[in-house]
């Protein structure tokens, strides 16, 4: 294991004794778990603890489908589903996408906290989902963030990545939104880069 994996395990060790605390920007929700490795002046690296999902694909990436899986998750949440029970699922939502010029696919995912009961969808284009744990780059930015946001403030992060000798798939990122539509200040938006 290198130096940089040693670290990354160590740290999370802490977490495991002292307890998750979640950043501001998480607004007091159950956020997906992670530990700062280190931190550059224009990237974080993190460390995420394996979670799990409720996704649907998108197979044309594009602002209308993007919205329309958004409002998918949003009423499956909201008792849209075989129990027709809430469900309580916190920030982030993000938007996955993968691969390159019209090859681009992706998906919307809301985070399953912990012990969260899940009812059956009503909604066969929504399923479950498991990210692994990984090391994942991270650029933040603040206000109603557009998806030319999430594309400058990705080529910013490769540029950043790159001037670091840092090793990052650039065929895949997520734009990851702390906020719902309504709040107007203290907005925290990222896109996040994994490491190879």
């Amino acid at each position: 294991m290198t130096f940089q994996g040693l670290l990354a395990v160590w740290t999370l060790c802490l977490v495991c004794v002292r307890g998750w605390e979640a950043p501001w920007f998480c607004h007091g929700n159950n956020c997906p778990e992670f530990t700062v490795v280190h931190t550059n002046e224009d990237f974080e690296e993190r460390f995420y603890s394996a979670s799990h999902w409720i996704t649907v694909d998108v197979a044309i990436p594009n602002k209308e489908e993007v919205t329309k899986a958004l409002w998918t998750l949003y009423y499956y949440s909201k008792g849209e589903n075989e129990e027709k029970a809430n469900v309580d699922l916190p920030w982030p939502s993000i938007i996955l996408m993968e691969g390159d010029g019209d090859e681009k696919h992706g998906s919307v995912s809301w985070p399953v906290p912990p012990g969260t009961h899940l009812p059956k969808p009503s909604n066969a284009t929504i399923k479950e989902t498991d990210i692994p744990a990984g090391t994942v780059y991270v650029r933040s930015f603040g206000g109603v963030a557009s998806e030319a946001d999430a594309y400058d403030n990705v080529d910013q992060l490769k540029a950043s990545l790159e001037a670091a000798g840092k090793s990052f798939n650039p065929d895949r990122f997520v734009a990851a939104g702390y906020d719902p539509p309504l709040r107007v200040i203290n907005r925290h938006n990222e896109v996040w880069l994994f490491a190879d």
